[in-house]
């Protein structure tokens, strides 16, 4: 069976557009952030690390955890975890596993926690 003109070309730039799309999300937000050494938060305590993990199926079918994980609630966690403040010294990474069936996105916090004195002037 001969394919038209107008369908091929309809199919490659569907093709074209399914390769070519993307997507952009908001992965977090910090109240306290910076790449440089702060020298008020002297009481730094204990390296812990925070995770956020989302596993789906087939990309839509939640499996455990929120359909995007967040960068926020992997410093939360952290930071329930040594009961502080601030994670100081913070590395953030992120992995997935992709394999169109099973997928695993996670958002994970390292560092040092530290006590602030929160809400004075």
């Amino acid at each position: 069976m001969q394919l038209g003109r107008g369908v091929k070309r309809s199919v490659m730039v569907l093709f074209i557009g399914c390769l070519l799309g993307g997507c952009a999300m908001r992965v977090g937000d910090l109240t306290l952030g910076s790449s440089k050494n702060i020298g008020q938060l002297s009481q730094k305590g204990e390296k812990v690390e925070g995770e956020d993990c989302a596993t789906n199926i087939l990309g839509f079918i939640p499996v455990s955890g929120p359909m995007v994980p967040n960068f926020k609630t992997a410093v939360d966690k952290a930071l329930e975890r040594a009961k502080g403040d601030v994670v100081t010294d913070a590395v953030l990474w992120q992995s997935d596993i992709v394999t169109m069936i099973f997928n695993q996105h996670c958002f994970k916090v390292e560092g040092r926690v530290a006590r602030a004195e929160l809400g004075k002037k």
